[in-house]
């Protein structure tokens, strides 16, 4: 959202404190893969092709899913 990116809850997921650090810090990048779970992207530092790693203990925000 703060980069410019869609604005609504299925493109979000919740992270705990360490990997949400690592987003705004660290270089990391998440992405939202066509199976809807959020791929982590390291820095060129760790990876210089930068190739998205699965987050499958990660789950997207859906409403649909609420309540």
């Amino acid at each position: 959202w703060a980069d410019g990116g869609p604005t609504d809850l299925d493109n979000g997921c919740l992270l705990c404190q360490r990997c949400h650090t690592q987003v705004h810090h660290h270089g990391w990048d998440i992405v939202i893969g066509f199976d809807r779970h959020p791929w982590l992207v390291p820095p060129a530092s760790i990876d210089p092709q930068r190739k998205p790693l699965p987050a499958y203990n990660r789950r997207t925000m859906r409403l649909d899913n609420a309540a």
